[in-house]
């Protein structure tokens, strides 16, 4: 397993800090931080750790053929052959099992389904992979003459297994060396300090209601489905947006620059916009590699945005339900461009909103049941149980009491999962007009944070990690 929270926070981070921050050569910078995170990934993944050094070794001789040669036609057999390679790791220790399973659902096959283990994040650092492979046969960058350099981009520990998916090109000249002051150390660790809080304070506990009224088989009720659904979207809202925060933050302290992840996905008013601000990092992958090469909005666009959604749900995980949960945004985006955007131009722009915001909530969270269950049969049970079609009770004294709990956790996370907080920390800055009391305000929060996140680790072994199916 990975290194437990506590010893990432008060052991790993603090000696790679030290050790980085002493040292100012930046070759061996590079070396400190690509050790670092091949220790930090092979102490939960010790075999696998040189599959990933495997896969940046094709990559690494695939850009180095394609930079040396002018030879279109040699560019583009290397590029399709690194391509093929990586596929083909991803596809073996991904999809096999879902394949098998699939293909014994055909009368008279038997097959034995293989017991592949995942490698954690082996879809997050095979896509920057092949991202920097083929930004060098675009002639979008220059292939990476280092090995450690390309290694260091792929390894980068804080965002090696939940993403954000990061772009070769976009901080290519950041990896030979950077600089980091003061500011951006701060900044850093004000933003990791955030993205702990989103996971610790707010995505486990919302994990734990979320199992406890999903996970039910004796007592079941409509409202305990959809409530369990509402901590599940915010659970995994807040986990997926909190690791991001803490790469960010991390990639801020050792002078990095990433982009954005998420933006307030939840205040989105269509399935369109809920796109443009959740995952944006893989959303802009598919678009760049697969919709636009596809030929985007130019020709046959209705075949381009299902086969864009049919890999972005296959992304998520080794089962149906991903697929569908894709299939699903990908009618939902073709329903709201032909259909329903037209109509919304023909109500006023008040009650418009209102049923925007209302029909996005309904939406995502019918979404979000997709790919909460990987069990087709539960699947359906629970949307049956969610729209009223079962025997089931409107409530029931469980989920009352889950609910009673949770209460204050649930405006909480609700509140958070907006950017109120935001603006009125923003408001209050003006109003003070004064830079000190902001770094005064931002420390005080850095170490709370710190302090409610510890004593949450310490006193609760629920910490569940979200992507071993990435």
């Amino acid at each position: 397993m990975l290194f437990s929270s506590l010893t990432f926070l008060y052991i790993f981070l603090p000696i790679l800090c030290i050790l980085y921050f002493i040292i100012k050569n930046p070759i061996w910078r590079r070396a400190v931080l690509t050790v670092f995170s091949l220790i930090f990934y092979s102490w939960g993944e010790p075999i696998f750790v040189l599959l990933m050094i495997g896969s940046v070794s094709v990559n690494y001789l695939a850009g180095r053929f394609i930079g040396k040669t002018d030879d279109n036609v040699k560019k583009k057999a290397y590029m399709i052959i690194s391509v093929a390679l990586n596929l083909a790791i991803l596809g073996i220790f991904k999809y096999i099992p879902m394949i098998v399973q699939t293909l014994n659902l055909i009368p008279f096959v038997s097959l034995s389904v293989p017991n592949v283990p995942l490698p954690l994040g082996i879809s997050f650092y095979t896509f920057q992979a092949m991202s920097y492979m083929i930004d060098v046969y675009r002639g979008d960058t220059p292939y990476q003459k280092s090995f450690l350099s390309l290694l260091l981009y792929v390894s980068f520990f804080p965002q090696l297994i939940a993403g954000p998916i990061v772009r070769y090109k976009d901080i290519a000249e950041q990896i030979p060396d950077r600089t980091a002051d003061i500011d951006s150390i701060f900044d850093g660790i004000y933003r990791f300090s955030v993205g702990l809080s989103k996971k610790i304070i707010l995505a486990n506990p919302c994990g734990e209601a979320s199992e406890a009224l999903l996970g039910m088989t004796v007592s079941e009720s409509v409202i305990g489905k959809w409530v369990g659904i509402l901590f599940f979207a915010l659970q995994i809202y807040f986990d997926f947006s909190g690791y991001s925060d803490m790469a960010i933050g991390l990639g801020l302290i050792f002078g990095f620059r990433f982009k954005e992840n998420f933006d307030y996905p939840y205040m989105s008013k269509s399935a369109t916009e809920f796109w443009r601000r959740w995952h944006i990092s893989l959303g802009a992958f598919f678009r760049d590699y697969i919709y636009i090469p596809l030929g985007g909005n130019r020709k046959r666009w209705f075949f381009n945005v299902f086969a864009v959604w049919f890999l972005t749900g296959l992304w998520h995980g080794a089962s149906w339900n991903f697929v569908l949960w894709g299939v699903y945004y990908a009618c939902l985006l073709v329903f709201e461009k032909k259909v329903l955007f037209k109509l919304w131009a023909k109500i006023p722009k008040i009650p418009a909103v209102v049923f925007q915001y209302i029909y996005t909530a309904f939406i995502t969270l019918i979404g979000w049941t997709i790919f909460y269950f990987t069990d087709f049969s539960v699947l359906l049970s629970s949307l049956f149980t969610m729209f009223g079609l079962s025997d089931v009770a409107l409530n029931d004294l469980f989920v009352d009491s889950v609910i009673k709990d949770n209460i204050v956790l649930l405006i909480l996370a609700l509140l958070f999962a907006f950017p109120l907080p935001k603006l009125i920390f923003s408001k209050l800055g003006k109003v003070f007009n004064n830079e000190g009391v902001a770094v005064a305000a931002k420390t005080v929060f850095v170490f709370a944070s710190l302090f409610v996140s510890t004593a949450m680790l310490a006193g609760n072994s629920y910490n569940p990690f979200l992507y071993f199916r990435f």
